[in-house]
Parts: C-alpha cells; sequence; structure tokens
C-alpha cells in the first residue's frame, strides 16, 4: 500500500489542487487521485476522493473510468472514500453508471457490493444500480436535490405547480383501518392564470397529438404522477371524452426523464387495448411528458368498505387477466395499489375494474422517493429491501395479494405509522383476511400465498393466481346459490 509520502512530489495533495485550479484540463490527474484512496491517511483518501468528483463534473466522459476503477475500491481500507465518490456519481450521473455496471456484469467483472445487504447487490430487475448500503425502498432518505417526502403522504408530489393548493389523496398509512378517503377526482379550485396556463398547454398539443382539437370540460386535479384534466378530443369529427395527463417532471435529469417515461408509456399503450387496462389513446413529450388516456370515474381508494367474496374475488380475476396479458407482452405494473384500480363506478354493474398507471412506477421511483407514487401499505418487501428479490413480475403477484386483502376486508394489509409498516412487511407473516372479517379460510391461503415475502415463494405466474381465484369464485358462487 503506497504511503502519502511516496509522492513523487512530496505532496500527496498536489493533484487536487491541479484539478482545483483547471478541474477540465484534469482528467489524466485521474490515476493519481485514485492513488490516493490507497493512502494510509484518511484525509488523503478524502481529498482525492473530492479531487475524483471535480474531475468527473468537469468531464462527464472521465466516468466510466472512474467508476470502473471506485468499484474495484469499495472494500478495503480505502473503501468509505470510495463509496463516498460512488454514490455521489450514481445521484449525479445514474444513467452513465448504470451502462458502466452493465459492461462490468457483461464481461463478468463483480458487481460493487452492496452494504448491509448481506451478499445482495443493490440492483433492480432491469440492471440499474443504487448506491451501496442505500435500501431498496426507504422514503426517510432524502434524494439529492429533491425536496423531502412525507412517507406517510404517497400521494404529496414535491414537483406540483402550487404547492399550497389542497390534495385529494388516497388512504394515508394511519391507524384508522376504516377505509379511504373519497374524493380523488375533486377539482381543485383553479384561477384565471392556472386555466390560461391549461388553455396554453392544450393547444401545444393539439400541434404534437393525433387530436383536430381540445376543449376542457373539467378543471385540473392533482394525481400522484401527473395533472389530469378532462378533456373533450376531437379527431375525424367525432368527439371523446378523454383524461389529459399532464406529467411532474423531476428538477434534476429531465432529458433521461422524459426518455423513461417515453418508453414506459409506449409499453403502457401497447398494452392497453385489454379491457382490463386503461386505455391510452395518444401521447407526447412537448409542452411537456403528457399522455391522452379514458377518463376514470373512481378507483378502489375512493370506495369505502368491502365487497361481498364474491364480488371481491371476481375483481381480482378481472385485474389478474389484465396482469397476465401485461405479462404475455414483457410488460410489468409494478406499482398496483387501490389507487391504480379503476373503477366503472358505482351505479354500473356488473363491478369491473382497469389497471391504471402501468409501468410508470418503474420510472418515477428513479428520480423521486418511491412513496410518492406508491403507498407504502401495499408495497412489496422488495421495494423495502432487495433480499427479498427482484422487481419484475412476482411484484405484481404480491400487490394484487394486497388489493385482494383490501377487497375482502376493507382495510389495508398493514396499517400504522411507515417505521412500523416497513417491520411489519419485512418480518411479519402475511396477514390473513378472516382474522379479521368473516370469510372462508381458503381465501386466507390464496391472500398469504401472493404476499409471499420473498419472490420466490410467491404464485409462480399470475395465471397460477388468477387459477386458484376462479376455483375459489366458482366455490363460492355455489355456495350462495
Amino acid at each position: 500500500m503506497a504511503d502519502a509520502g511516496d509522492h513523487p512530489s512530496g505532496d500527496p495533495f498536489d493533484p487536487v489542487r491541479e484539478v482545483m485550479a483547471e478541474p477540465s484540463e484534469a482528467t489524466d490527474s485521474v490515476p493519481r487521485l485514485l492513488g490516493l484512496l490507497d493512502t494510509g491517511e484518511p484525509t488523503v483518501r478524502l481529498a482525492g476522493t473530492f479531487g475524483l468528483c471535480l474531475v468527473a463534473v468537469a468531464d462527464p466522459d472521465s466516468i466510466p473510468t472512474i467508476v470502473t476503477r471506485l468499484a474495484d475500491r469499495l472494500e478495503g481500507e480505502g473503501r468509505a472514500e470510495a463509496t463516498v465518490a460512488y454514490e455521489y456519481l450514481v445521484s449525479q450521473y445514474p444513467r452513465r453508471v448504470d451502462e458502466v455496471l452493465r459492461e462490468r456484469d457483461d464481461s463478468g467483472q463483480a458487481t460493487p457490493p452492496g452494504r448491509g445487504n448481506d451478499s445482495t447487490t443493490d440492483r433492480d430487475d432491469v440492471g440499474r444500480v443504487r448506491p451501496p448500503g442505500v435500501g431498496a425502498y426507504d422514503p426517510r432518505t432524502v434524494e439529492p436535490n429533491r425536496s423531502v417526502i412525507d412517507p406517510a403522504d404517497p400521494q404529496r408530489h414535491p414537483e406540483a405547480d402550487e404547492p399550497d393548493s389542497p390534495s385529494n389523496g388516497p388512504e394515508t398509512a394511519a391507524d384508522d383501518p376504516s377505509g379511504p378517503t373519497p374524493g380523488r377526482f375533486r377539482s381543485e379550485p383553479t384561477d384565471r392564470q392556472q386555466w390560461n396556463r391549461l388553455y396554453e398547454r392544450l393547444s401545444a398539443i393539439v400541434d404534437h397529438s393525433r387530436f383536430e382539437d381540445l376543449m376542457v370540460l373539467s378543471g385540473r386535479t392533482r394525481d400522484r404522477y401527473a395533472d389530469v384534466s378532462r378533456v373533450l378530443a376531437v379527431k375525424d369529427s367525432a368527439e371523446r371524452a378523454i383524461a389529459l395527463r399532464l406529467f411532474h417532471p423531476p428538477r434534476e435529469d429531465r432529458d433521461a426523464f422524459v426518455a423513461d417515461l417515453s418508453d414506459a408509456l409506449a409499453e403502457w399503450r401497447a398494452v392497453g387495448d385489454h379491457s382490463n387496462i386503461v386505455t391510452v389513446f395518444d401521447v407526447g413529450d412537448r409542452p411537456q411528458p403528457w399522455a391522452a388516456t379514458e377518463p376514470i370515474v373512481e378507483t378502489l381508494a375512493d370506495r369505502a368498505g368491502r365487497l361481498e367474496p364474491p364480488a371481491a374475488v371476481s375483481l381480482a380475476i378481472d385485474l389478474a387477466d389484465g396482469l397476465a396479458y401485461a405479462h404475455q407482452h414483457g410488460v410489468i405494473h409494478g406499482g398496483l395499489d387501490p389507487e391504480n384500480v379503476a373503477l366503472p363506478g358505482a351505479d354500473e354493474t356488473p363491478e369491473t375494474g382497469a389497471l391504471d398507471n402501468f409501468a410508470l412506477l418503474g420510472v418515477y421511483r428513479w428520480y423521486v422517493t418511491p412513496a410518492t407514487c406508491l403507498d407504502p401499505r401495499y408495497a412489496a418487501p422488495e421495494y423495502y429491501d432487495r433480499r427479498f428479490g427482484r422487481i419484475d413480475h412476482a411484484t405484481d403477484v404480491y400487490h394484487l395479494g394486497a388489493v385482494l386483502y383490501r377487497l375482502l376486508t376493507g382495510r389495508p394489509p398493514f396499517v400504522g405509522p411507515f417505521d412500523a409498516i416497513r417491520e411489519s412487511v419485512m418480518q411479519d407473516e402475511p396477514p390473513e383476511p378472516s382474522s379479521v372479517a368473516d370469510l372462508p379460510n381458503r381465501l386466507d391461503r390464496i391472500v398469504t400465498k401472493a404476499m409471499g415475502k420473498h419472490t420466490l415463494g410467491r404464485y409462480e405466474t399470475i395465471n397460477d393466481l388468477r387459477g386458484d381465484l376462479a376455483r375459489v369464485h366458482e366455490e363460492l358462487t355455489t355456495d350462495a346459490e
């Protein structure tokens, strides 16, 4: 191991001074700065860390080299300082770091180890990387340059245009098990300035859409992912009521966000022809990312109380059909909870449902705290800790099981403060619906298997879950007769 005094100039801080003087011309200093991380002096290692971060900011092309060399130093005496630099690069340049680590995986090199997750890495199902030691889902963590988000209010979005405007959010993570608060699509008060802004955006969207005209039918409402307005769309002289969604962009990495969101919307649109998935008619990214979808009357989060077992299971089967169709096309929802179950309205029969906001959480969770977009009480364990598995089709299985619990009991599977919910999700046995409602025990087995802690312990596919639901539905219907 090198010592601080081994530097040729006799002063180990010279490379850092050079970088501070001319960061844009200091790429050649990277080997010497990395060498400082191998010294025995903590202050020298910290100086090297600072220098490497400066070089990366001034010359992003140096990031692959720096990340690769840092990854080799995440163990040993300089681990703490190497990790500081590594985490900084992950937070500021996630896509570049992602590309580097993908190449490492493809070449068979070891992935940077995570801290606090045994031998598991902190990479998700698509290979993106989190800083070592950062939990898979911890809304208490303050993301760089992001607003602090209250984990008990998953509806609140840090990028709201008017932070003082009221929010009609979904169920909140509180001890009250009585059910959701209705009114998700209750219109917010809109002043003239807000209306003018909306009209300006509509005019710009018409220029980049398949519609001939867009006319506002109702004012803006705030959704977890977007501002939503009910709009009359005209195409080929035919009129259709649609929901126009203007998505909330993050403060940082907007170009990357728009690209990722565009991919997710394309996936949603590709599977939106299924009757149990909300239809996407058109999408675009100018003047800001938007989507035109079928309007939603209400969601499961707007409904209080529980359904009778046959109706609850029937609705779960519909949702399973939508998920199965998406999985066949390689698309996962990733964020299913009552807020994302669209219902046709209380006065319409039969009761059915459609999956909303398909694939969006897979994008947003890299730009905002996940609790902004997913109710923590329904979140699968792998959102809290990667040791439970990857976020993939099995995550949808868990979320459908949690939604089924809500349908059968009228309450979420876990209640309480965020910390208590997090511990219960990771440590307690999956809840049994019959423990809180008068229900057949055979429903317990379905819910607890779907909500297994580890992804490998759940139903292997959504179709396997659907098969058990169909058999129980037939039994329940026969019993009722």
